[in-house]
């Protein structure tokens, strides 16, 4: 029996269908075929770029000045539809996103600064082959339009051509070439996404994902081949079949680059599958030859094409806008959704920055309309499932740019006004639907799913390299009341040496207050639990005893606390000030916090600029009673109504104050439990910081501090400090990856 013959299209399906077949089979073991897929990508871009830089300068050296400049004044108008369109739709889909609670631990990167995007060093080639070698695109391309619009003014360019389209006619062979290996490529890279991309990792960003899949689909099955017919006599069908090998090679690979030439050969058969069927019946009279009005030549469409597909790569069109998209989603998904005046200035700052990088545009986005930077991460690890819609939606995107500029420049393009009513009607009803069904299904599978406030009181003590907890080591008491403390003998007048005095004795005593999450505070086991308690414990083992006490301590008796050998030192978010250091000791700092306020949702904005904050008539500000925040609040807001406060729920639930002065990493953790509040940290934030450090008695001898200031260099140089402000601050609690589900290790359980 004799197989089919497939073409290139259904070999290219084909290896994607069984890359997801195998990617299931063998789960993430198919990850060591991973640099074969690399290596693909590698080899089919070796023609695409230098095909890209010399279509351009053939096809506009080869241009007369009138067809040149009647094009640009086409694909210009084009562009500008392509934009309007894009916004409309985009915009649009943020309807689709349902009310939502949400929170975060505090993110180093809200404090970092954002790289500015250089247009001009995309746009302006200093040197054009590093441009080249680097694929910088737009620097590329506008070098090539320059040494085309100068070939077309000479008119002795006829050799210089005749050169390079020999050169092109050879890049054009290799690109045939390169192409065969398109299926076997295809069912690689397709293999290792289906094999590693986990369940946990599509649910992190399946709002943005099923939203984007939604609009793409819009948009390449729906608007852009009706915007087509509306313009040109082409029907639905013919526009699809022309259109769909590129969009399927870009679906299944990720990149629209390695398609330009796919692209170019699908404008080309449209237009000559119109030259073919010059008796077809249509409502317009397009019968009539190329110089007039009627269907082009195809060497003429062949040149265009050639021009138009890699310009159109380089502008922002549909799929390079979709980033304005996932900047709408942050702003849903962090509570803070864009007002009208902030969309404007999305829309307006944002298209240029789109010729570019679409990386650093999000990074400068996100800064623009004052979204957490670490938002960036979420658009880097969408990578994979993001460009499998952007991809196919930037292909349909060049091919109808490329396809209405060559029908308007040819004289091809009849507005039809029937089609045209006919097919904002469709969208309209269509778009309803399906912002509506979206809506309906998101809020229904997000409904009960906050859990922010298990994030923090669910933490417990991290354990050890080898498996075990921190309190079986050392044995461990918390006192909750401090006349429970047994005491202890006050220390001797005279020379100290507390390092002595806690190895006999056998046990540590850390004073300790539990408000300070998350550096110290109780979890929903009732157990003691944070930063400083986790550094105690390692102080603990440094010093070589197997006790360790906590004691309550509160502001007004943290000196006596120590003085009176209450307790060996203090581990509780202690800031360092100038007052303080005239009754007690300090060690080396071990975290500088930044002070913030914690405001009710849809205020933070208006708490960033500490002069705004002063110019508050009747403000309350809450502060937590007896720490060093008192002070400094009187200080920073002398004509605020300081209100000191025991307890958070006095602020959260008894609501005493309209604001908490509190270091922003302490801020961040409270709201993961009342998540209809945020965080405003007060900028410059360099310029409002506070150095926290563990205190001992104002006597305690110069070889204690030293030897503590000792063990904390070393936390710090082993990478301890580091770890620990990750786990507590950042909220980033290890887990344990567990194997991708596949068959030979579920079902048929050949792997462990």
């Amino acid at each position: 029996m004799r197989l089919p013959r497939l073409n290139l299209t259904r070999w290219i399906l084909v290896g994607f269908l069984l890359g997801i077949v195998t990617g299931l089979i063998f789960g993430d073991l198919i990850s060591v075929i991973k640099p074969a897929g690399e290596a693909f990508i590698k080899i089919w871009q070796i023609t695409i770029l230098p095909s890209v830089a010399l279509s351009l300068i053939v096809g506009i050296g080869s241009l007369k000045r009138d067809t040149a400049k009647a094009i640009a004044l086409k694909a210009i108008l084009i562009l500008l539809l392509f934009w309007l369109v894009a916004i409309v739709v985009y915009f649009s889909f943020q309807m689709a996103f349902p009310p939502r609670v949400q929170a975060s631990f505090f993110s180093t990167q809200d404090l970092a600064e954002t790289t500015p995007i250089s247009l001009i060093d995309q746009f302006i080639p200093t040197n054009p082959f590093t441009s080249l070698a680097d694929g910088i695109i737009p620097a590329t391309v506008l070098f090539c339009l320059f040494m085309g619009f100068a070939l077309m003014l000479d008119d002795g360019n006829g050799p210089v051509l005749t050169i390079l389209r020999s050169l092109l006619r050879a890049l054009d062979r290799m690109t045939h070439i390169i192409s065969r290996t398109f299926p076997l490529g295809i069912f690689v890279i397709t293999s290792v996404t289906a094999g590693t991309l986990t369940i946990e990792g599509f649910l992190d960003l399946q709002v943005f994902l099923i939203t984007l899949a939604a609009a793409s689909i819009l948009l390449i099955f729906i608007v852009m081949p009706l915007l087509v017919m509306c313009f040109t006599p082409f029907s639905y069908r013919e526009i699809l079949n022309s259109s769909s090998r590129a969009m399927l090679l870009a679906f299944s690979t990720g990149t629209e680059f390695i398609t330009l030439p796919l692209i170019s050969e699908g404008v080309e058969n449209l237009f000559r599958g119109k030259d073919n069927n010059p008796g077809r019946n249509n409502d317009d009279d397009t019968s009539r030859d190329a110089d007039g009005a009627g269907n082009p030549a195809r060497g003429d469409v062949r040149s265009y094409s050639e021009i138009l597909v890699p310009v159109a790569y380089t502008f922002p069109l549909l799929g390079g806008l979709v980033p304005l998209l996932f900047i709408l989603f942050v702003a849903w998904m962090y509570e803070n959704p864009l007002n009208l005046v902030e969309q404007i200035q999305l829309i307006v700052v944002g298209i240029p920055s789109f010729f570019g990088s679409s990386k650093l545009s999000v990074m400068s986005l996100l800064n623009l309309v004052s979204l957490p930077a670490d938002a960036f991460n979420l658009y880097i690890s969408s990578g994979i499932l993001r460009q499998a819609f952007v991809a196919p939606l930037s292909v349909i995107s060049i091919f109808t740019f490329s396809t209405l500029t060559i029908a308007l420049t040819t004289k091809q393009a009849r507005f039809r006004w029937k089609r045209a009513v006919t097919s904002i009607l469709t969208i309209l009803l269509i778009t309803a639907i399906l912002i509506a069904g979206l809506h309906a299904g998101f809020a229904l599978l997000l409904a009960g799913t906050y859990h922010g406030g298990d994030q923090i009181s669910g933490i417990g003590l991290p354990l050890d390299e080898d498996g075990r907890r921190l309190d079986s080591i050392v044995n461990t008491t918390v006192y909750l009341n401090r006349e429970d403390v047994p005491a202890l003998s006050p220390p001797q007048p005279g020379a100290r040496d507390e390092i002595r005095t806690i190895r006999e004795r056998g046990v540590l005593r850390v004073g300790y207050n539990k408000n300070n999450v998350p550096f110290v505070f109780f979890n929903s086991r009732g157990e003691l639990v944070g930063y400083d308690v986790e550094m105690a414990y390692d102080l603990a083992q440094n010093l070589n005893v197997s006790r360790i006490e906590f004691v309550p301590i509160t502001g007004t008796t943290l000196a006596q606390s120590l003085d009176s050998g209450y307790c060996d030192i203090v581990m509780a978010a202690v800031a360092v000030n100038m007052d303080r250091l005239d009754y007690m000791k300090f060690t080396d700092p071990v975290v500088t916090v930044h002070l913030a306020f914690v405001v009710p949702d849809g205020e933070t904005d208006d708490f960033t600029q500490l002069d705004t904050v002063k110019e508050m008539d009747g403000l309350r500000v809450a502060v937590y009673n007896n720490t060093a925040l008192v002070p400094v609040a009187q200080q920073l807001l002398p004509h605020a109504t300081i209100v000191p406060i025991e307890t958070p729920e006095e602020f959260f639930q008894d609501r005493k104050a309209d604001a908490l002065l509190i270091p922003a990493e302490e801020g961040y953790p409270l709201t993961l439990e009342y998540p209809f509040f945020n965080v405003a940290i007060i900028q410059p934030y360099d310029a409002y910081q506070m150095m926290y450090a563990y205190a001992v008695a104002q006597d305690a001898s110069d070889s204690y501090l030293l030897a503590l200031n000792y063990w904390i260099q070393m936390e710090d140089d082993y990478g301890l400090l580091q770890k620990k402000y990750d786990y507590w601050v950042l909220g980033k609690t290890p887990v344990s990856a567990e194997p991708r589900w596949s068959v030979v290790r579920n079902v048929e359980h050949w792997t462990a």
